[in-house]
């Protein structure tokens, strides 16, 4: 009772409370809140936010037709690749064969949807049009309308063509590629410099006017140069403006500071002056560093491997903390270089760097980012630790931190890691359970994953074998489909003999075994000039895998190719395979099988051709034909002379 009345006590406080604040709001003056500017589709992401995420659910670029649902890895680039390339196809028509379009094809007008205008007169454009040409990006028209004004352009337009040239000087990379087409193209680390007539005669004019105008020109022109590799003009612009005391902002010093090692290259002291002076200049001029200048400056100390960056890294970290600089994942991604390469508590500074952020979600703040979750698996996995490589996992599917898999390479280096750290850290039954979830909605194996499942699965028991076995065919011939090798290797691992008389898995590793034999036939057959011999250990074992099942004409088609044709093949059927398939065909009648296989042995030069040839030729239903071709192929001599006088 008193319990209750206690409870109720507390909260008659607690309404009263609530009541006070209430009027003391009323009696106060209003206010409204700062208006939260939205975009056009906020609201269907945060609807979006709402729905569960399914871990089996397949990209939606894939959803358009179920018949063209890619079913192997290569498909994957090509299905996405086409879809991407009939939205460029109809693009083009729209700009090539505008006059085909005379009205809007959108109400109200899409500016996305109209054709790019052409210009042959001065009296067509304007400086107005020419920073709208710039702010899309489009180098060669953006040039273009330059020429037809004749170089008169305002100043700050002359900067911002500028800024264009240099940042995107490179014309594929000025355009606006998609989304697909960026997932499957390799980053460039390298761009060509292009431009540089224009390029010079723009910052030789900008660069003479007054001191702010050439302070940007100056920045702008040290940029493009780094950006694109020019590493040594770069650095003698910085003397220049050193000598003639030009300020430079924060952007330019990261550039400088991520060139110094190219720069310098082995000359550790060289660097490391640079690197403290350009460090102190930032400090002196009082420009406002950023995290990116951080991350370049990581970089300096992870690549120039001095005796004491861990030391260096750490008052770098503690100054930019003071500061209220927020890390990106390219902090933590070069914190882990430094702490974790050939140190001796590595392990200890990796788990500490994950328990650090996990939990956490990023933004795009650096090019780097997207470094950081392919090394941190990557660590995981050299490590065996399951527990880091799970935490990371977590730690990318949180929020929206998945944006850093920036590309088909990144997502195939940071599954290929995982898959291989939950491989080599759990059951296979464990394994596997994770597998079915990953595989083929979100990643699709490689084959070099694909055989390290193999080789793990080898040294199991034949029911955890049988168990699996049928899944990791299905998966191999259906996403590795023209990769003969591996599946040669599924095959391998199939028993027959381990099967009990009713089990289902026998028609399911016949078909398998059949369906291999086809895809050999199908590479001998149309690469026939590239073609590389498969042993004929491998046929063998399919010819056994038919005959144990019942299929002795298929297998008997196997034998006669391999024997026949054995040019084709490289000769490893070793004395077990060949006394394992005679026997099972004397077991089962068949005399040409037994017969083919003698043949193979007497070219082979194996021992026991005697045994094999008396047994074969004592046999009742071997007819009269056979035993004079059998005469012919070993000799009265291998053959056991008293079965010859009783047969006489």
């Amino acid at each position: 009772m008193n319990r209750l009345r206690y409870l109720l006590d507390r909260t008659s406080c607690v309404e009263l409370k609530r009541l006070q604040s209430s009027l003391s709001v009323s009696n106060s003056k209003v206010k409204i809140p700062a208006r939260i500017q939205r975009g056009p589709t906020d609201i269907l992401e945060a609807l979006e936010r709402t729905i569960p995420k399914d871990s089996n659910n397949i990209s939606y670029l894939y959803h358009d037709d179920p018949y063209l649902f890619p079913l192997r890895k290569t498909e994957y680039r090509s299905f996405a690749l086409s879809y991407e390339a009939g939205k460029k196809a109809a693009k083009w028509i729209h700009n090539e064969h505008r006059d085909l379009f005379p009205k809007h094809l959108s109400e109200p007008e899409i500016e996305a949807f109209t054709p790019l205008s052409t210009y042959t007169d001065k009296n067509q454009v304007s400086e107005e049009i020419l920073l709208r040409i710039i702010s899309k990006r489009i180098v060669p028209d953006a040039l273009h309308i330059y020429k037809l004004l004749d170089y008169n352009v305002s100043n700050d337009t002359k900067q911002i063509l500028l800024e264009l040239l240099c940042f995107y000087n490179d014309e594929t990379n000025s355009q606006n590629n998609s989304r697909i087409e960026e997932w499957f193209t390799t980053k460039q680390d390298k761009y060509a410099w292009q431009y540089v007539s224009e390029i010079n005669e723009l910052f030789e004019f900008l660069k003479t006017q007054d001191s702010s105008t050439a302070a940007a020109a100056y920045n702008t022109m040290i940029c493009g140069l780094a950006k694109h590799s020019r590493v040594n003009e770069a650095w003698i612009l910085y003397h220049e403006c050193k000598e003639k005391d030009i300020a430079l902002n924060i952007t330019t010093y990261n550039y400088l500071l991520a060139l110094i090692p190219e720069v310098f290259g082995y000359k550790h002291e060289l660097k490391m002056e640079h690197f403290f002076d350009i460090l102190n200049t930032i400090n002196k001029k009082r420009v406002k560093p950023n995290v990116r200048t951080l991350n370049a400056a990581l970089k300096v100390v992870n690549v120039s491997q001095m005796k004491n960056d861990e030391a260096i890294a750490h008052r770098l970290l503690m100054d930019f903390k003071r500061m209220n600089i927020k890390f990106s994942l390219a902090t933590y991604y070069y914190i882990m270089l430094i702490f974790t390469q050939n140190k001796k508590n590595a392990h200890a500074n990796f788990v500490d760097i994950l328990h650090l952020i996990g939990n956490k979600s990023f933004s795009i703040q650096d090019p780097m980012d997207d470094k950081f979750f392919k090394h941190a698996m990557y660590i995981a996995s050299t490590y065996f630790d399951r527990e880091a490589g799970d935490m990371i996992h977590k730690l990318l599917l949180t929020g929206d931190n998945y944006k850093f898999i920036s590309s088909a390479a990144v997502e195939n280096n940071y599954y290929i890691s995982y898959m291989l750290l939950v491989l080599s850290t759990s059951t296979f039954d464990e394994f596997f359970e994770f597998y079915e979830k990953l595989v083929p909605n979100i990643y699709v194996p490689t084959k070099r994953t694909f055989l390290e499942i193999v080789k793990h699965v080898k040294h199991h028991s034949p029911a955890i074998l049988m168990k699996h076995l049928p899944r990791l065919w299905s998966d191999v011939n259906t996403l590795c489909f023209s990769d003969l090798s591996l599946k040669l290797e599924v095959i391998s691992l199939m028993k027959m003999n381990v099967l009990p008389a009713d089990s289902p898995l026998k028609t399911v590793f016949m078909d398998a075994a059949w369906d291999c034999w086809k895809s050999i036939q199908r590479e001998i057959r149309t690469k026939r000039e590239t073609y590389t011999p498969i042993e004929n250990a491998a046929t063998a074992n399919i010819a056994t895998m038919l005959l144990q099942g019942g299929r002795t004409e298929e297998s008997i088609e196997v034998l006669i190719y391999t024997i026949k044709e054995s040019d084709l093949f490289l000769p490893t059927m070793n004395e077990r395979q060949v006394n394992e398939l005679f026997e099972s065909y004397i077991s089962k009648e068949c005399i040409l099988g037994a017969f083919l296989i003698l043949e193979y042995s007497v070219n082979s030069g194996f021992p026991h051709i005697d045994k094999m040839a008396t047994e074969l030729y004592n046999l009742p239903q071997l007819t009269d034909a056979y035993r004079k071709e059998l005469i012919n192929l070993v000799g009265t001599e291998a053959l056991n002379s008293s079965d010859i006088e009783k047969s006489d």
